[in-house]
């Protein structure tokens, strides 16, 4: 559902529980209020340079254009006649709780001021020590946290409503440890911490509370704030950063040089408007996102983070090409089949990632081209063409010998690719044909040839041919890719009839790489970018649309339950973790001991 913004490119949004605050890079102050339906914005004030509002709403500051004063407002009235206060001057960011205001001076000092209530907007301002000179902060019940004009961030230990400004500064380690450069900071409710950084991602840490103000995460989750592949975030984000400063620029600089002037000023943090481009209250999360729209979600958010897994007795700079995920012979849960060469192949329980790797042995001889594999057998596929199988049973989950399929009822056909399923086993030849046989197994249980069933390839354009087939684990669905990386969905598979009925081209996106659990489809980009495909139904097996996740590897499989599992760029193992921030509970949940679908709880973004 869109609506429109006030008119120009959005500076600066803050938000409280009944209200939004928007200030355009013109110096317009607009304020609406949050209602079910569209937004209604009024004209506020002029000549404003930044805006800042407590969480309930009660207090409201202003810092003007040109003088660098900060005022405060008498008593917050949408209509009817205001009084400002001046609160302090030279100043250039203001944060505010709901008794206080941490406000920093254009020349980076900090000040405090306390006791702070709808009768009295503004006090006595006090200076708080501070390390470094800091560009933006944000307080909230208790915690403060501040990032630094060299985009560190900091957090204040100590503060408590007996003792409002703290202790002392701490270096957020975890921020330094993922490299994280964040453009602005906010607390939101329910005790989390957000940041937006100079990439355009959002992020978030949950447990933010006065006594452990670093919270509870020894990392940052990220969270797409786009749903849609389509959506360009990056050169939207610039566009944003560009909005930002031509308000500081174009009096400085003629036109043709204005994006260098915009570019150099930004980076080098020689102008004192900061944009604060992110904003969260009880009804949402808001991020400013173009020149006159910005995104709000109101429900579930999935944060996502890669983790780094060094299974035992391996390097940490081993570099890893392949990794496959398949339902485990022994119990409920996965195995992961790696390799790092054609010449290699171990396994391990997703499960228990820190034991030892299992050394599987392969055919002499053979450069293996791909795998497949399903909870009692795992197929492998050369370059020559040649399939090998190998039985894996509880007792050995491993699988104890190869066996070479006779693949004589195929002529001179080469296969390229391999999809087993549950019972079922799919096949892709060099000239896009595909395959389909019953049994996983090296014989076929009724011991009948021919053992596979040729299947119409879907009409293509002259030079245009499957590359690849990806079967589910359930054999409910089978989706394969072209050689321009089109999507395809066979159609009408039931028990049955379970080679289906038709092909369907799945709009949307480009794959080089698919991946299906029982009950979905991943892909990856040839960006190495990852997206899940919604809405997929017995009725509709094609779904509705993609929605992009975080994250870019180069290689990714997924498990029955949907599990993701990666190889990132440098070649190392990544286990993708998650967590569920929901506004409507009072906890965050943690994929590791929470229903293994949050996906299917993440709500849309709105843009607005």
């Amino acid at each position: 559902m869109g609506y429109s913004g006030p008119g120009y490119g959005i500076l600066s949004l803050a938000v409280s529980e009944k209200f939004i605050w928007c200030l355009d890079y013109k110096g317009g102050l607009f304020c609406s209020a949050l209602p079910g339906a569209g937004l209604r914005w009024q004209r506020f004030e002029d000549a404003v340079q930044q805006v800042a509002v407590s969480p309930s709403g009660a207090l409201l500051w202003k810092i003007e254009q040109k003088s660098n004063r900060a005022f405060a407002c008498g008593k917050v009235t949408i209509k009817g006649k205001r009084h400002w206060y001046e609160a302090l001057p030279q100043a250039v960011f203001v944060a505010l709780s709901d008794d206080t205001a941490w406000i920093i001076r254009t020349n980076g000092d900090l000040y405090l001021q306390t006791g702070l209530s709808v009768d009295r907007p503004c006090a006595r301002a006090v200076k708080v020590d501070c390390p470094c000179p800091l560009s933006q902060i944000t307080a909230r019940n208790s915690v403060v946290w501040a990032l630094t004009e060299q985009r560190a961030l900091l957090y204040r230990e100590g503060v408590s409503p007996f003792c409002p400004e703290g202790e002392q500064w701490k270096c957020d380690i975890v921020s330094e440890r993922q490299t994280l450069e964040p453009v602005c900071i906010t607390l939101g409710d329910q005790h989390t911490l957000w940041a937006l950084d100079i990439h355009g991602k959002l992020w978030f840490r949950t447990g933010v509370v006065p006594k452990k103000p670093q919270g509870d995460d020894d990392h940052w989750w990220q969270v797409s704030i786009t749903d849609y592949v389509v959506f360009d975030q990056c050169s939207l984000f610039q566009a944003i950063m560009h909005a930002t400063h031509s308000v500081a620029t174009a009096a400085q600089a003629p036109v043709e040089k204005a994006a260098d002037k915009l570019r150099m000023a930004f980076w080098s943090q020689q102008l004192q408007c900061q944009p604060s481009l992110l904003g969260v209250n009880n009804s949402g999360v808001w991020v400013s996102s173009g020149k006159n729209e910005f995104h709000v979600a109101k429900g579930n958010l999935i944060g996502t983070y890669w983790n780094n897994v060094v299974p035992r007795g391996t390097a940490s700079a081993t570099k890893w090409a392949f990794v496959l995920a398949s339902p485990a012979p022994t119990q409920d849960g996965s195995s992961l089949w790696l390799c790092q060469s054609s010449k290699d192949l171990c396994n391990i329980s997703a499960q228990s990632v820190q034991c030892r790797p299992s050394t599987v042995q392969l055919p002499p001889d053979v450069d293996m081209r791909t795998y497949a594999a399903c909870r009692d057998a795992l197929w492998a596929l050369d370059n020559l063409g040649q399939v090998f199988i190998r039985t894996l049973s509880k007792s050995c989950p491993t699988g104890m010998h190869w066996t070479r399929l006779d693949l004589s009822q195929l002529g001179t056909v080469r296969l390229t690719s391999l999809a087993c399923g549950n019972q079922h086993v799919w096949a892709c030849d060099s000239k896009g044909g595909v395959y389909f046989r019953v049994g996983t197994q090296p014989l076929n249980p009724s011991l009948m040839l021919p053992a596979w069933i040729m299947i119409e390839p879907p009409v293509q354009p002259a030079g245009v041919t499957l590359v690849s087939v990806h079967s589910s684990p359930n054999d409910q669905m089978l989706w394969a890719l072209d050689s321009r990386w089109n999507v395809h969905v066979r159609t009408g598979i039931t028990e049955e009839m379970p080679v289906g009925t038709d092909w369907e081209h799945v709009p949307g996106l480009q794959a080089c790489q698919l991946a299906l659990s029982t009950r979905t489809v991943w892909a990856r980009c040839p960006n190495g970018d990852l997206a899940r495909r919604y809405g997929i139904t017995d009725k509709n097996p094609a779904g509705d649309y993609w929605k992009k996740i975080p994250g870019s590897v180069s290689f990714f499989t997924v498990t029955s339950s949907d599990e993701l599992w990666a190889v990132g760029s440098p070649g190392c193992l990544l286990q993708r973790l998650t967590k569920t921030f929901s506004h409507s509970h009072n906890t965050q949940k943690n994929s590791q001991t929470a229903a293994p679908h949050p996906e299917d709880l993440e709500d849309e973004w709105e843009v607005i």
